[in-house]
């Protein structure tokens, strides 16, 4: 069998996994038709052997917004050493970010690879892996999303399309065209901040948090994320 053949085999074999890491028990995803196509070139690359390529879509690109393959894909590219020299420790971290929803398809190639790692890689994986989540964890991943969705209600209401007074307002939005009022704009955007909001007090333990939360709210709220992610709960 040739590596190209082992390759292609290999990922298909982990296209559950992938289907279960973007649909497992996490409210943080916002994954659209767009980002879909980028999943779909990045593979298109890495099975044409574009491993550099492929590489920087899947950690610039995908990794960022939560993509759990893509963050995997890292870690195995950095373990082959395809477009980077090859780095055990630095794939160990690369698979504990993307194990971190539980999936057992990637929990159990994490598993495998820390075991095989000296005391002092481990201590090593240790600190790439805080330095990682800190990055590209889905609690801050969705802290993300809270903070890009009240800029955005931020640039919204204070500009001259939502305006003031009892008069019905009507935004366009400029990503898709959708027109709604202001009264639904205010309440749409107070949903999706709610259910991602729901998930970091949830995944902290900690009480929870309303959708128009202020600025002191979500700075303390950040520095709770922050210290929580220092504690190595994974092995």
């Amino acid at each position: 069998m040739n590596s190209r053949f082992a390759i292609w085999i290999f990922l298909l074999l982990l296209q559950s996994a992938t289907v279960m890491a973007q649909r497992a028990d996490y409210d943080g995803a916002n994954f659209t038709s767009h980002t879909v196509r980028i999943q779909a070139k990045a593979e298109s690359l890495y099975l044409e052997g574009h491993w550099q390529r492929a590489r920087f879509i899947f950690e610039h690109e995908l990794a960022p917004i939560g993509d759990k393959y893509a963050q995997y894909m890292v870690g195995y590219m950095y373990l082959n050493g395809q477009s980077v020299p090859r780095n055990p420790v630095m794939a160990s971290a690369w698979y504990r970010v993307a194990a971190e929803r539980g999936i057992p398809e990637f929990a159990a190639v994490r598993d495998q690879l820390l075991d095989s790692l000296s005391p002092d890689e481990l201590a090593q994986s240790d600190a790439r892996y805080v330095e990682l989540r800190k990055e590209y964890s889905d609690l801050v991943v969705t802290l993300n999303l809270v903070s890009k969705e009240r800029r955005l209600r931020r640039a919204e209401t204070t500009g001259s399309r939502l305006g003031g007074g009892a008069s019905p307002v009507t935004v366009i939005m400029p990503r898709n065209g959708m027109a709604m009022t202001r009264e639904e704009f205010l309440s749409r955007g107070d949903e999706k901040i709610e259910v991602w909001l729901n998930y970091i007090t949830r995944e902290l333990g900690i009480d929870s948090v309303r959708a128009n939360l202020t600025d002191k709210e979500f700075d303390d709220l950040a520095a709770k994320i922050d210290e929580y992610l220092e504690i190595i709960d994974d092995r």
